[in-house]
């Protein structure tokens, strides 16, 4: 496989939310939950798409949960139909840029849990601290089955673990042949569709982090190994 590590390619990482989702719309934490894009949302992703146009992005790669795909081919469907490009761009996923795994609280009304925001102060400096993992609330008949299911990549994330993943992924992603292949100038666009908690897991190696809204971004760049802040971007 080929790598970046060696060359002066400069690769550009748009680092955007998905559009808004009906969960979102609700106020209920997700984390790994799938809930499919609300019509805002919808609206929002081509909005997104308009944007990638302007960045010149090459290439698309999401999270694995579906608003976050649905959010890339979006973007993508409207680039493909696009003068620019020669080759049409078909979005790859990965589960590294995943929301953080929020274990009990998924699914839960935001409103209703004090101890979210709690968390959600503290989680980006203390960045060892885990939301509470279901079988925390369950009865000793039910433990065994829920430790198996936690054990099997279900557990609740710390900012530390989301935030190694989520540099794992574009380091991954700046890596692939694929990327390669796609153009042959000194530079690269990637547009890379994740999660405001992800994204602000992430942000936080960089700066003061901030939750992103829906469609707003990032900019990281990536050149000889090495990952730069390069702002926000709206």
């Amino acid at each position: 496989m080929s790598s970046y590590s060696n060359s002066s390619t400069i690769i550009r990482f748009y680092l955007c939310r998905h559009g808004q989702s009906e969960f979102n719309a609700l106020g209920v934490l997700q984390g790994h939950l799938e809930s499919p894009l609300s019509p805002l949302g919808i609206t929002q992703a081509e909005s997104l798409a308009l944007k990638a146009q302007q960045w010149g992005v090459d290439h698309i790669v999401s999270s694995h949960l579906g608003r976050a795909q649905q959010t890339a081919h979006i973007c993508a469907e409207f680039l493909n139909k696009a003068v620019l490009h020669l080759q049409l761009i078909t979005p790859q996923s990965t589960v590294d840029l995943a929301e953080r795994h929020l274990g009990a609280w998924q699914g839960k009304a935001v409103a209703q849990l004090a101890e979210f925001h709690q968390f959600n102060t503290l989680c980006y400096q203390q960045t060892h601290l885990t939301p509470p993992n279901s079988l925390e609330r369950v009865n000793s008949l039910e433990r065994d089955e829920q430790r198996e299911r936690i054990n099997n990549q279900e557990k609740s994330e710390s900012t530390d673990t989301v935030r190694q993943r989520m540099q794992n992924a574009l380091r991954d992603i700046a890596q692939t042949t694929e990327l390669h292949t796609r153009s042959s100038s000194s530079e690269l666009n990637v547009l890379v569709i994740s999660h405001g908690d992800a994204l602000a897991c992430l942000m936080s190696q960089f700066t003061q982090p901030v939750l992103l809204k829906n469609t707003q971004g990032m900019l990281l760049t990536y050149q000889n190994g090495r990952l730069e802040w390069g702002g926000l971007i709206d």
